[in-house]
């Protein structure tokens, strides 16, 4: 008789929970069926541009400006860099060193690195420029050059490899690790396609790596080993072999386990973008893979200024006049001059279709401790359309007065700066229709915690209500 009171109690218990948490899936039903509802006449529905069709097993095209992704292709996916760990080499260098020193080859970069793979010809006991050494670097991939210039830079090899790991991970780099300067194979070495564009877009900030990789040949001069010589860059988009008028940079990487690599930078029209073509059969893929994502980018895509006001635009069909994004009027005291603008040239890249009307913006006011003479970066504006970044910069305040305490600050703002609902133009959204043949991405709805705590309630209050009428039965058996 027991276990019989005993499994009907269980039983009970079961069913009355079973009850409860079915009551509560009908309380979040938004949240499991949001899917599958059709979007309404003023949902948002946002289509990105369908990229080619690739060889290589992993490719990216980044706008170096913005770091907006616009096309994608296994990019979180582990690969071999070869030689286009070069850039992050070269970058390292640049930002711990000064061109001008003198790095002397030693036994170790001579002997150490392949003599078959590709050097630029330096040899124990030659001395050359940092400068030097990365045109042989970037332009003839020197692996004993990287050897060097990481033994100078980082005090011993083995100290420039953990610069260079560092250095990546701050860059977001959470796929990648280097276990050499050179990308000659080894287990241990990879990166994705995602943390190779980050790294190359970060070089693309640094003027000097620039100038090196856009280098089409370089005239290495007499040293006290060799004679003078000509340098030529391996890419054949600057070297001629296959010559492409837009491209202003980049970097070659082959090995058997890595198959061909190819990074390219190439500005046209105002834009700049990164193509990184990652694990190609041959090297005719790669280039023509890098071809493809280039010509994609420009013909797809237009770049807007923030600062770009009351010009006038079409896309879609449709004309509008591109809302400032600051406040045309003077807001400022006329016995300040003071000047509210962003860090960068501020650009919005956005699908040839769209307008910067249908993006979302998010302001983001976090002044520092102090404000001084000069420039202040005062806070960051980002711009998205759909869940893409499309577009983001510092906000920057400019102080031609002497610098200013926490206090003064504290009392005096926001006199110096145009507010931000006046500073910044709202940009309102609209539905459009958008091209068949374009894949259509829609924003998923953010979680809604009303219907769970009413779920939550209602199961509550079964609960209860269950375990009192267990203990009544019990009582009245009894």
């Amino acid at each position: 008789m027991t276990t019989v009171i005993g499994r009907r109690k269980h039983n009970s218990f079961i069913i009355i929970l079973i009850t409860a948490i079915t009551v509560s899936l009908f309380g979040c039903g938004s949240l499991f069926i949001a899917d599958a509802v059709p979007a309404s006449a003023d949902e948002e529905i946002l289509a990105w541009p369908a990229g080619p069709n690739l060889t290589g097993d992993g490719a990216i095209l980044m706008d170096a400006d913005t770091g907006s992704i616009l096309y994608e292709k296994n990019i979180y996916e582990r690969f071999y860099p070869a030689s286009t760990t070069k850039i992050l080499t070269t970058l390292v260098a640049l930002e711990n060193a000064d061109l001008s020193e003198i790095v002397t080859v030693s036994y170790a970069a001579d002997n150490y690195v392949s003599k078959t793979s590709s050097r630029m010809g330096l040899v124990e006991g030659e001395q050359v420029t940092l400068e030097q050494a990365l045109y042989g670097i970037m332009l003839e991939s020197g692996n004993e050059a990287t050897y060097a210039v990481g033994e100078h830079v980082g005090g011993s090899i083995a100290r420039f490899i953990k610069m260079m790991n560092w250095k990546a991970q701050s860059l977001g780099c959470e796929r990648s690790h280097f276990a050499n300067s050179h990308g000659l194979h080894d287990d241990d070495h990879y990166t994705c396609p995602y943390d190779l564009a980050l790294i190359s877009r970060a070089a693309y900030g640094n003027e000097d790596f620039m100038k090196i990789t856009g280098t089409a040949t370089f005239a290495m001069p007499t040293t006290n080993k060799n004679s003078e010589k000509l340098l030529t860059n391996h890419h054949w988009f600057l070297n001629g072999t296959q010559k492409y008028d837009y491209c202003i940079g980049g970097k070659t990487g082959a090995t058997n386990q890595a198959g061909y690599a190819l990074v390219t930078y190439a500005r046209k029209d105002g834009k700049t973008l990164i193509s990184v073509v990652m694990h190609a059969p041959t090297w005719n893929d790669v280039y023509a893979d890098s071809r493809k994502l280039l010509e994609f980018g420009f013909d797809n895509f237009n770049v807007y200024k923030m600062t770009q006001a009351g010009d006038s635009t079409t896309a879609g069909g449709v004309e509008e006049t591109l809302p400032s994004m600051f406040d045309s009027e003077n807001k400022f005291d006329e016995d300040r001059r003071e000047l509210l603008s962003t860090g960068t040239e501020g650009i919005i890249i956005l699908p040839s279709y769209a307008l910067p009307s249908d993006t979302k913006r998010e302001v983001i006011l976090e002044p520092g401790t102090e404000i001084g003479h000069g420039d202040n970066v005062i806070g960051h504006v980002t711009y998205t359309y759909g869940e893409r970044v499309v577009g983001s910069a510092d906000i920057v305040y400019y102080l031609e007065d002497d610098p200013m305490t926490q206090e003064k600050y504290n009392k005096e703002w926001p006199r110096f700066l145009i507010p931000p609902e006046e500073a910044f133009t709202d940009l309102s959204s609209r539905t459009r229709i958008w091209p068949e043949q374009l894949e259509s991405t829609r924003k998923e709805k953010p979680m809604e915690l009303r219907p769970l705590m009413y779920g939550a309630l209602i199961a509550a209050v079964i609960l209860l209500l269950g375990a009192i009428t267990i203990i009544i039965v019990r009582k009245r058996r009894l």
